[in-house]
């Protein structure tokens, strides 16, 4: 028995508007305070790892291996970064240029979408210190994991809201074919 083809361009199509996780990294603060295009993602399971270098391989690995242990829709490049240092390790002691493997995920031929934030996201973005603390006001301390959990919901909802449309443009262009 053979399988039916109509099957198989459904799923992909449904992997292609609604990925299984997003990686998610900042870019360089440009705004003056408030909001900044300052962070950007991408779906892991959409890039062909064939036409990366080891080092690109190697953080979509770890990022795929981090997505199904957390079950995280969203995981920031953070996230792995804080991972190795609660190891006792670095990209620099596993050998990975991680900046040159971001930029070549980023200024691939894949999709990802480029996000407006704000400096107190980017903050959570980008933070990969395993024991944040914030001030608050009157001197009040808190660690900052509720809030990077906040971040990261905001985020997934962004996404899940704002991907399916984009790669439908992108589908509906001709960029992206499904096969069959």
């Amino acid at each position: 028995m053979q399988a039916d083809p109509r099957r198989d361009d459904t799923r992909a199509a449904d992997e292609l508007l609604h990925p299984a996780y997003w990686l998610v990294h900042g870019l360089p603060w440009h705004g003056d305070g408030g909001i900044a295009e300052a962070a950007v993602a991408t779906a892991p399971g959409m890039i062909p790892r064939v036409t990366l270098s080891r080092d690109a391989v190697q953080i979509l690995g770890c990022a795929d291996l981090y997505a199904r242990k957390h079950g995280s829709r969203v995981v920031f490049f953070s996230d792995l970064t804080r991972m190795f240092t609660t190891a006792g390790t670095s990209w620099a002691q596993l050998g990975v240029d991680w900046g040159g493997a971001l930029r070549e995920i980023e200024d691939g031929p894949f999709p990802r979408l480029f996000l407006t934030i704000s400096e107190r996201a980017h903050l959570f973005i980008c933070d990969a210190a395993t024991d944040t603390v914030l001030a608050g006001p009157g001197g009040v301390y808190e660690t900052a994991e509720a809030e990077r959990r906040l971040v990261r919901q905001a985020i997934t909802g962004t996404l899940a809201a704002d991907w399916p449309p984009y790669m439908q443009q992108i589908i509906e262009a001709g960029h992206i074919s499904l096969a069959g």
